[in-house]
């Protein structure tokens, strides 16, 4: 049912350059828009003749020309000459989303107790084409929700103009947070009466000029302001979030002001509105503090001269914990005595670390050398917990099995909350304090984790044996804080040519590389695709038994930022909006495999809304066993992953021998094999990877997937299935990539090479009953 036009947009304009095109083709795009109220203040770069010739040709486009006190009064101005309804607001750099004005409408309409809705936002990085979802939270976080950040994206919202007249205007005596202290006035006001929408309404840009990104300074001290008067008291993270951005260049010091002096007089300003207890802290880690900043410096010259940041125990614990990394972002109270620290409150829960405090050590046993060691492999990684590293070296231990490889199973557990009922390898198991009785190990887990084993259970495992390891990491560049993990590799096995790009620079004849992938197979392909067996999944999970299914999984407790679940959904809700005369969109579906998040996360809840708006979308959560969830995918027709990175894309390759489809980023390890019949590559473009989006990878690349190409794909692989619904005889150009034969074989080759040449192996082990590289 259409809705007549009745939003005002308001859209605050001071020189707002190229983006403004647009901006104002965003909105008159949206039939519900009623007038579109641009205030420009006086713009001086070209800007009004552009606006007055869109004005010329449509009568929605209200020009306001006259000084104003900044945004705020233009807004004030705006809204006074509005005419809806409704109001939205759109800045003049940012963009609605199609059909946003409608949904916003609808919901209105639909819930006349709310008077303000807002949805989801995304942050897009024109120059560098980075687009991350805004870090929206749902209504029910309430007003304590601001005090981590601004959990609402400004240009989503949209408002009824009775809460306009009932808060009063914009506040005008703020440059930079007008738009925080309405949402604080708002939820103060009308705390039910607040509504989410779980879709993409708007993208806000980032980008050099815009005005939060030219005034951190004022938009820390104006929201600290703010928490302290809504609030009753402000934390100080704001204004220690904006030390670490100058720290970090990403905000600019006043010309010829020293950082501390500068931040000195910002704190002090603040003083009134923070938790007394946070600001003395606050003083002291930037040493701001004349008591306590002389022993500070003392701490934290003591802590350097220990030299316990340059030992191997001190260096795992920094690559376990990343914010304990000598460049992490810090104050300058110290990196050093930060580490000192956390050794010293760590030590009870990793022996490795005790050393360094003085607590001797148990004196090492000799142990039988590398060559009196038997042929075979002792497996490292997590044996019994269900997840894609967990498959890791249970397929490692089936592929050496098929090579007849004599090995055994060394378990440390995940510790990430999967389930540990995967007992197939406890016959393999070995649990001997002095590690695997064969003369060679492979690492089947993440470095940061063989970090944590090694600091719990010291070198003994890695002694007088050589040591592979296949390290998952999904950029091209290893990551700094993980170097120390580099001392305890013999030899490099990247399980992808992506990831061996990473590891190369770090390769050489002191530790070679070898590409050795994974396998990937499934045993009983055939049984669970057949076409009784797919009918008996597709009702035992409640999916609809004719239609095109389109499946994606991934984990919550995982980075769902890397695999992007919210890209799969706009993607097919695009290619098939929901249209009951369209008989395509009326037979697909799409089914979403995830984990409920150990803690509250605003996207679950955001998946959770989408899925209960679509009938078409089902979403399946929790643990499966591993027999159930290779059905729950043979049972479907096409997988989609618009990642934006795989290390190796386990759910690929097993999904392309179930015979499924695979529309998947054309990037990471997956284009190691994503080619032939049934793979639909997705272009993408190469992006910075914004500080923070994924562990130790900041100043990293990964891929950006193009929406567009993925919903073409989408819409011309669908029309496929539904005119040759299976195509079983595709799947078997996969099967020999996978195989655990053909994977053990190339095992055994290369472990057989290092065999023959044991007795020059054994003279370059890194870990020797004699030696070791402790002092690196």
């Amino acid at each position: 049912m259409s809705i007549e036009p009745c939003v005002s947009v308001l859209m605050p304009c001071m020189n707002p350059g190229r983006f403004l095109e647009e901006a104002i083709a965003s909105v008159l795009m949206q039939p519900q828009c009623l007038e579109l109220l641009i205030a420009d203040g006086g713009s001086t770069d070209g800007s009004l003749p552009f606006i007055q010739a869109q004005a010329s040709l449509d009568k929605r486009v209200r020009l306001l020309l006259g000084p104003d006190q900044g945004p705020g009064d233009a807004l004030n101005k705006a809204f006074n000459a509005a005419r809806g309804t409704f109001i939205g607001w759109l800045n003049a750099d940012d963009l609605f989303h199609p059909a946003a004005l409608e949904r916003a409408v609808q919901s209105l309409r639909s819930h006349p107790e709310w008077l303000m809705v807002y949805g989801e936002g995304e942050e897009w990085n024109g120059t560098t084409g980075s687009r991350l979802r805004y870090p929206t939270l749902p209504a029910d976080a309430g007003l304590q929700g601001f005090r981590s950040h601004c959990f609402i994206c400004q240009p989503t919202v949209v408002f009824r103009r009775s809460m306009g007249i009932l808060l009063g205007p914009f506040n005008t005596s703020l440059r930079t947070a007008f738009d925080l202290e309405f949402w604080l006035r708002a939820f103060t006001a009308f705390p039910d009466r607040i509504g989410y929408l779980p879709h993409q309404q708007a993208i806000t840009r980032l980008h050099a000029h815009t005005l939060t990104s030219s005034q951190r300074r004022t938009v820390a001290l104006e929201a600290t302001l703010l928490l302290s008067q809504y609030l009753g008291i402000a934390p100080a993270s704001r204004l220690h979030n904006y030390a670490l951005e100058l720290q970090l260049g990403i905000a600019r010091l006043p010309p010829g002001q020293p950082l501390l002096d500068h931040l000195d007089a910002l704190f002090r300003e603040a003083e009134c509105l923070v938790d007394p207890q946070d600001y003395a802290q606050l003083r002291q880690v930037w040493l701001l503090d004349p008591a306590t900043a002389p022993s500070l410096v003392a701490a934290e010259a003591a802590a350097a001269a220990s030299g316990w940041q340059r030992s191997l125990p001190g260096r795992l614990l920094q690559a376990l914990r990343p914010q304990l990394h000598l460049k992490a972002p810090a104050p300058p109270a110290g990196p050093h005595r930060r580490l000192v620290d956390a050794i010293k409150s760590e030590a009870h829960a990793f022996p490795l670390l005790q050393a360094l405090l003085g607590q001797p050590a148990e004196a090492a046993q000799p142990q039988l050398t590398f060559e009196q060691r038997p042929f075979g492999v002792n497996l490292i990684g997590h044996a019994f917990d269900v997840f894609g590293i967990g498959e890791d070296i249970r397929m490692a231990a089936r592929s050496l099995q098929a090579a007849d490889v004599p090995c055994c199973v060394i378990d440390h557990p995940a510790g990430n909350g999967a389930a540990r009922t995967d007992r197939s390898l406890e016959g393999l198991l070995h649990a001997g304090a002095q590690g695997g009785p064969y003369a060679f190990n492979l690492i089947c887990m993440a470095a940061p984790v063989q970090a944590r084993w090694l600091l719990e259970q010291d070198f003994t495992a890695l002694r007088e044996r050589y040591t592979l390891v296949s390290w998952p990491w999904e950029t091209e560049r290893w990551p700094e804080a993980w170097a120390p993990l580099l001392e305890v590799a013999d030899e490099l096995w990247p399980s992808s040519q992506f990831t061996a790009r990473a590891l190369r620079p770090h390769a050489g004849a002191h530790r070679p590389l070898r590409w050795m992938p994974m396998a990937a197979e499934i045993p009983n392909r055939v049984h669970v695709t057949t076409p009784e067996q797919r009918l008996a999944t597709r009702q035992s999970h409640g999916l609809p038994e004719e239609a095109v299914i389109f499946a994606f999984g991934f984990d919550f407790n995982s980075t769902a930022t890397r695999k992007n679940p919210m890209g799969v959904l706009e993607a097919f809700q695009r290619a098939f909006p929901p249209d009951p005369c369209d008989d395509t969109a009326a037979r697909v579906a799409l089914m979403i495999k995830t984990f409920p998040p150990r803690r509250s996360r605003a996207e679950y809840h955001w998946l959770q809304a989408r899925v209960a708006e679509d009938p078409r979308i089902h979403l399946v959560v929790g643990h499966l066993e591993r027999e159930e969830l290779v059905k729950l995918y043979g049972c479907c027709d096409v997988f989609v992953s618009l990642h934006r990175s795989e290390g190796f894309g386990r759910g690929l390759a097993e999904a392309l021998q179930l015979g499924l489809d695979v529309i998947a980023t054309d990037f990471g390890g997956n284009t190691d094999f994503c080619t032939g019949p049934l793979a639909h590559p997705v272009h993408f473009r190469r992006v910075p990877i914004p500080r923070g989006a994924y562990p130790c990878a900041d100043g990293h690349h990964w891929a950006e997937p193009d929406l567009d190409d993925a919903v073409r794909l989408i819409r011309q692989v669908a029309q496929q299935r539904l005119n040759q619904p299976w195509r079983r005889e595709a799947a078997s150009t996969y099967r020999d990539r996978f195989a655990c034969e053909a994977v053990g074989q190339r095992y055994r080759n290369r472990l057989q090479e290092l065999w023959s040449d044991r007795q020059q192996i054994a003279m370059r082990l890194r870990w020797r009953n004699t030696c070791s590289p402790l002092s690196l």
